[in-house]
């Protein structure tokens, strides 16, 4: 997989669509009982894969939020906000062009907090592969499809790490940068269900669009493969 794929799709927020150049494309669609619209500005330069994440991310924001009005109207309470971390602690699958965008982020990043958050991956990284070396067998990570993705998380969650991306207070550093997995991971009750320890399993939001998805599947077929998620 490579990042020198071009593109000529250029997403953009369409309250600032006047001061673009190129040709705006509409979109529109429902989801949550809502109309969702969504502009496209196609220009003649070329792009990259981490050029489509900005816009995606816009739209995943938009899709959650009418998630939570729609809940909101049926009297149900979503504890998910900025500064929660419940449900930190768990692998979160990226789609390849957030990964992209990602690295180029951090490596944007001042140099204190991109040393100091890549000191919290190495850390995480040495417990994993200690881990690793301890298993007698790992035939349970070697089956297929969401099979595998299944066993890697059970098997993850025994570690009781948590995100390296989050301060010590819990916060998380690269929130407006956070994956689209996190953006659409919605529950209602409370934020205590999401614990591992708590008995009480949370209620998932079911997001009736997924734009992790999407991207995943345009990424495969802009590179002509499969759709891939990094964990």
């Amino acid at each position: 997989m490579s990042d020198n794929e071009n593109l000529v799709v250029m997403g953009s927020n369409p309250e600032v669509l006047d001061n673009l150049q190129g040709r705006v494309v509409d979109f529109s669609f429902e989801t949550a009982e809502q109309k969702i619209t969504f502009a496209v500005n196609i220009m003649n330069e070329e792009a990259t894969l981490a050029d489509i994440v900005l816009p995606a991310r816009r739209l995943s924001n938009s899709i959650a939020a009418a998630h939570c009005k729609l809940a909101a109207e049926k009297e149900q309470f979503v504890p998910c906000k900025k500064g929660c971390c419940s449900c930190c602690s768990s692998l979160i699958p990226m789609s390849v062009p957030e990964v992209f965008r990602l690295r180029e982020e951090f490596l944007e990043m001042p140099g204190d907090k991109s040393n100091r958050l890549l000191r919290n991956c190495i850390e995480a990284a040495e417990k994993i592969l200690k881990q690793t070396k301890k298993e007698e067998s790992k035939k349970t990570l070697a089956q297929e499809g969401k099979q595998q993705i299944n066993q890697i998380d059970k098997w993850y969650s025994r570690l009781e790490l948590v995100c390296p991306f989050l301060s010590t207070g819990g916060s998380c550093k690269i929130y407006e940068e956070r994956p689209l997995a996190c953006r659409e991971h919605l529950v209602i009750g409370t934020s205590s269900s999401c614990h591992k320890r708590s008995k009480c399993k949370p209620t998932v939001l079911n997001m009736q669009v997924s734009v992790l998805e999407s991207l995943g599947q345009l990424a495969g077929e802009l590179e002509g493969t499969e759709t891939e998620a990094v964990m």
